[in-house]
């Protein structure tokens, strides 16, 4: 964590291990599904979000970059230090009710229980949270190959809906038939710098010739409408005569964060140095 808010690791939350990219003043997560099942999702979109990149805007109560930046950690521990704590020598350390700090000047806080933090750090669990010396240039390091590797985060928090307005099977004498849908979206709730990621699957099926599945993805700027399509093919009886062919397409949408990887590592070139 920096003074500036950036942070990389992981945090245990709720008995899970969730890692933590702050930058650019939002917060990125990669946790399980089970954990954004913990926050309520359903199971299918949990998988979704399970083990990919999320932009926290909620589902998150506890925001390293904020919560644990070091001037919000030193006013939090003033606060809950009693009065009368008395420092306590342990090992190489003094205690100060779980407050752990060097015995020489200039008292670096080694480690201390989330509790000191206030009632949101109850979400790391009981554990102590250990402060370790970083250097700036593999902190730099570290959060700008987070960066790369953040792609197109979904957001956690809004939803996307999705519908079909309008759909064409078109098939040739070959065997080959597309399927166009036309899929309009709408942001549900609130989404900053966002776009909407959308998939179409499609289930053709002939009698005679059996189904054929197909997909496509597709990522469109939020309120709008598009044309996606996918192919399938089928294999021909050497027979003549025509088969009734149908398309069963299905669309669904999941808000995605539009990041600037340049950008990002800019404000964190300005924060660290180059």
């Amino acid at each position: 964590m920096t003074r500036g808010g950036l942070a990389e690791g992981h945090l245990p939350l709720r008995g899970e291990q969730v890692k933590a990219l702050r930058v650019g003043g939002a917060l990125y997560v990669s946790a399980s599904s089970a954990y954004w099942r913990g926050q309520g999702m359903s199971a299918p979109r949990a998988a979704q979000f399970g083990g990919q990149w999320a932009r926290a805007d909620r589902g998150v109560p506890f925001d390293p970059g904020r919560d644990m930046a070091p001037q919000a950690v030193a006013t939090a521990l003033r606060a809950a230090l009693p009065a009368t704590a008395a420092p306590v020598k342990v090992g190489d350390a003094f205690d100060l009710a779980g407050l752990r700090v060097t015995t020489t000047a200039p008292y670096r806080v080694l480690s201390f229980p989330p509790r000191l933090l206030g009632p949101e750090a109850a979400e790391l669990g009981p554990g102590e949270i250990g402060l370790d010396d970083v250097h700036l240039a593999e902190l730099r390091t570290r959060l700008d190959d987070g960066v790369d590797g953040l792609g197109q985060p979904l957001i956690a928090g809004p939803a996307v809906a999705a519908n079909v307005t309008d759909h064409d099977l078109h098939c040739t004498s070959n065997g080959a038939c597309t399927d166009t849908v036309r899929v309009a979206n709408r942001l549900l709730g609130t989404a900053p710098s966002a776009a909407a990621r959308v998939q179409l699957d499609s289930v053709v099926t002939s009698d005679a010739l059996g189904a054929r599945t197909c997909a496509h993805e597709a990522v469109l700027p939020l309120g709008t409408s598009a044309d996606l399509s996918c192919s399938v093919r089928f294999t021909l009886p050497r027979a003549d005569g025509a088969t009734k062919l149908h398309a069963a397409p299905t669309v669904s949408a999941e808000p995605v964060a539009v990041v600037d990887p340049g950008a990002l590592k800019q404000g964190v070139a300005a924060e660290l140095g180059p």
